[in-house]
């Protein structure tokens, strides 16, 4: 048969090639087979020689070929046994080599962790050690800033420590006092003349300009100066506005309403920075601000009060103010005042309208 599979041992089905060989192999030998039945003996037994020695012929070669076949799978089998001993050896070599380096690898990880953990022990070490050196530093300077303002204190006449009751001062009116001037109260404000008031702003500001410089604060509002004028405005950025001046005269009262409680507002938020809470009702009693905040350097617990949210808000400043210049009795400021002021605070862009285009510098500005 010419197809290899169909010469397989006992198949099940046959080719169609295979098919036709084999009939006519059937259709030779049933020719054959009459031919010699049809003939003398002689002949029968020439054929039958004849066809035993085809057959054997034919036997032999199917067993040679069987012979090379099994040589050749024993070749193949020989082969791939060496091939997959050669696999053997090399998934061996690959377990060993993958061992030895997982070893590797926890041996590197403990190194690391042991080399880690040491690093992170000397920092901690490290970052208490400069924790504790910042604390001193932060203390020293605390200290020091105290006996710079302890001695500006003295110089302008601001008594920390209330005097007793045999002490020169107890012979005054009891007002407090800057350069010796007494600071005027909220319901005698505007009794006292323009020049006084111009004089006790000056020196509050000078004593405030020098405890703010000590103290390294960035203040809600500016203060500058024109020539011998004084002046003040929001100290955020990207806002292009007008001044509020810090000097009062006949023509200029609603702008230093609004100048004076920025001062005042000014005043508060340093009084904050201290620890020291200024409630609205005391928001005019300048000296004493001064004084508390001052006082609250040699106080450590003051410290946790620095991160409370600082919520005075302008505006409540701008009607304390606006009362002290109403008339005697009113519980209400002046219209005419309150407008005025009302057009200065939206000159200055403090009003809702330009809110949104103030940059806060990350600090809580209380705007109205």
């Amino acid at each position: 048969m010419k197809c290899s599979v169909c010469r397989a041992a006992n198949p099940r089905s046959y080719c169609g090639a295979c098919i036709r060989d084999r009939i006519c192999q059937h259709d030779w030998l049933v020719d054959a087979t009459n031919t010699v039945r049809r003939g003398d003996a002689s002949q029968k037994v020439e054929w039958t020689s004849v066809r035993v020695q085809q057959l054997y012929d034919y036997q032999s070669r199917r067993l040679q070929a069987r012979r090379q076949r099994i040589t050749a799978l024993r070749d193949r089998i020989q082969v791939r046994e060496q091939q997959i001993a050669a696999a053997k050896q090399l998934h061996s070599e690959m377990l060993d080599q993958t061992a030895s380096q997982r070893e590797r690898v926890h041996q590197n990880e403990q190194g690391a962790m042991q080399r880690l953990e040491k690093s992170a022990q000397e920092a901690s070490k490290a970052f208490n050690k400069s924790a504790g050196q910042c604390q001193r530093v932060h203390a020293m300077l605390r200290q020091d800033r105290g006996i710079l303002a302890e001695a500006l204190c003295g110089v302008v006449g601001l008594q920390l420590r209330l005097p007793a009751n045999d002490d020169v001062f107890s012979s005054m009116d009891g007002q407090a006092r800057l350069f010796g001037l007494p600071w005027p109260g909220s319901d005698d404000w505007a009794k006292y003349p323009n020049e006084y008031i111009n004089a006790c702003v000056n020196h509050c500001i000078h004593v405030f300009s020098v405890l703010t410089h000590y103290f390294h604060l960035r203040l809600p509002f500016h203060i500058l100066k024109r020539g011998s004028s004084l002046f003040i405005r929001p100290n955020w950025r990207l806002v292009d506005v007008d001044e509020a001046a810090l000097s009062i005269d006949d023509s200029n009262r609603a702008s230093f309403v609004v100048g004076l409680s920025m001062l005042l507002y000014d005043v508060a938020f340093m009084c904050h920075r201290q620890g020291v809470r200024v409630p609205i009702e005391q928001i005019t009693d300048v000296v004493e601000n001064l004084r508390q905040a001052v006082l609250a350097l040699s106080h450590r617990e003051n410290e946790a009060r620095i991160r409370l949210p600082f919520t005075l808000d302008v505006y409540s400043v701008v009607q304390e103010i606006m009362k002290m210049y109403s008339a005697p009795g009113d519980t209400e400021p002046d219209s005419t005042l309150r407008d005025q002021v009302h057009n200065v605070l939206r000159q200055l862009h403090l009003c809702d309208d330009a809110v949104d285009i103030v940059d806060y510098d990350d600090e809580n500005w209380a705007i109205i």
